[in-house]
This record gives structure tokens, sequence and C-alpha cells, in this order.
């Protein structure tokens, strides 16, 4: 998570990363357990030591800035939700843990034609979601669902939501947020949920303990597990032809229900929070999806 280009999308309420991992093809972002996603199974377990392609770092005590949106789901669309107070500054959202982990792929186009495209399950899932898209589509690309690839992910384990109020600038979704470990700490402790399901609100204490490090806490939560709290998706472009087309032995060529399509990872387009197509797949889909799966 590079300063100057912010690629990463945030979750307001995170995701259970049990089925979140990298490689992962889905059509909404936002929503990614959504449409039946291909969940890629080459690294599942962060406790395992990565494989090559991959790169595991671990963060440490961190706070993440999140997105505005709503807390119950997973849309996130702007870091600044204003304030009650003015004089408190801006109001944001903020994840914070003692452990946190980020995970990317090393080489995402390489990963895209070794892997994914070396996986039947992976081939399947494309050329399925692609003949069904097309079938409706009649060639209008601008109706086609977009489909994305996991490239990178933050998990924290047994995170603390925070919503506060802050003059610093330096709050920017999906980038670490201004506090030193310290700093981390002293929001995690405010946290009064101790137990399965998320609780908000705040220990028992003196009101100066709701100011951190300049910020001014509004309301504190825990979320217990392991969820992803921020993602990267980069966008699998295709483009669709005759069967005429089809050249047995290219990688990037898959056999689709009437013709083919080139497929490739766009290592340029990044997912945004304030961007993407609402996703919608109706009946008349998912039966184009069926009948492509039945060839």
């Amino acid at each position: 998570m590079s300063k100057g280009k912010v690629t990463y999308i945030t979750y307001n309420a995170g995701i259970d990363g049990k089925h979140l991992h990298l490689g992962n093809l889905v059509h909404d972002f936002k929503n990614p357990s959504f449409y039946e996603p291909h969940v890629e199974k080459a690294y599942t377990d962060i406790q395992d030591s990565p494989p090559d392609w991959a790169e595991l770092t671990q963060l440490g005590n961190y706070a993440l800035t999140l997105g505005a949106g709503s807390e119950q789901g997973h849309d996130a669309s702007n870091p600044s939700t204003g304030s009650a107070d003015e004089s408190e500054g801006p109001r944001y959202r903020v994840a914070a843990a003692e452990k946190t982990t980020k995970l990317e792929i090393k080489d995402p186009e390489e990963f895209f034609e070794e892997i994914t495209l070396s996986s039947p399950d992976a081939k399947k899932w494309l050329s399925s979601h692609l003949s069904a898209a097309e079938t409706l589509a009649k060639g209008n690309s601008a109706t086609r669902p977009e489909i994305w690839m996991l490239t990178g992910l933050v998990l924290m384990q047994h995170a603390t939501w925070t919503s506060l109020s802050s003059k610093d600038s330096g709050f920017v979704a999906g980038e670490k947020a201004p506090f030193d470990p310290t700093g981390v700490s002293n929001i995690r402790r405010l946290s009064i949920s101790e137990n399965i399901k998320p609780t908000f609100g705040f220990r028992a204490g003196d009101e100066k303990e709701k100011h951190v490090s300049g910020s001014v806490i509004h309301e504190t939560g825990k979320y217990p597990g392991t969820r992803g709290w921020a993602a990267q998706w980069q966008k699998v472009e295709f483009q669709i032809g005759g069967a005429e087309k089809w050249k047995e032995g290219v990688k990037s060529l898959l056999k689709l229900k009437d013709g083919v399509a080139m497929v490739r990872i766009n290592e340029d387009i990044y997912a945004k929070n304030d961007e993407g197509k609402n996703v919608e797949l109706d009946d008349a889909y998912w039966e184009a999806f069926i009948d492509a799966t039945d060839d």
C-alpha cells in the first residue's frame, strides 16, 4: 500500500477471512462473497510459509483507515463522513489490531498465466461466466459483468473498529492510519467487546480516555476472529472472438459456448472504493450460466 497511489479498497465490517484467498475471481469486488466466486486454493493457510509467488508481511500493531458507508455491509466509498462538531475535524473510521498480516501476489500477470489458467476449476469458472455474459450481451461489451482477481489482502485478528474525529490530514482510505503503536494500543483498549458477536460502546472510564493522539473517539467495538479489512483487486480483461480463433495450446484462450475468449490480467487497473459497476445478475444470466456449464 504505497503512498501516492492507493490500490486497496476497504470493508467497513471486514469480511470473514476463511474463503478470502489470493487469486480469487469475483464479479463484485464490493461484495466478494456474492455470485458464486471462484475461491482459489493455491494458498489457503497463512500459518504456512508463503509459496514463491506470494509475499507475506507482518504489520504488527496496526491501524487502517476505512472508507465511509454502512458498518453492516461490505461497501466503503469515502474516507470522511463529516463530523457533528466541526472543531474536532472530519469523522473517520479506523480498524486496528495487534496482529495484522498483509499478503500480496508478487507478479499478478505471471500468477494469472501460470496458476489461474492452469487450474481446471478456474478455467471452467471463467468460461462459464464469460459464456453466460456473452449470451446476454449479444456483442455489447458494456453490459458484460466485470471480473476481478484478488492480488492483495490485509487480514486482522480480533480487530477493533473505531469511529473518530481528527484534524490530521493523514487519514486516507486504504492506507495506514496516522497512529504510532502506542496510539493503536490505546484505541484497542477502549473497546468493550470480548464476546463472540461485535458489540459497540466504551469501557467505563474517564472522559479523557476518549482522546487518543489528537483524535476524538466517538464509538468503538470489537470484531472477533480473522477478517479481511482491505483488498487489492485487479481487473481481468477479455476479448471475445468466433470459434475460428481457437488455437490449441494457447493458455490465454478459453473455449466458450459460442466462440472463444482471450483473457489477461490488467496490472494497471485496480478496483477503487468509489468506483465499480453495480452488479446484478438476474435469472436469465444464471440460466445462461447453467446452460454453459452443462456443455
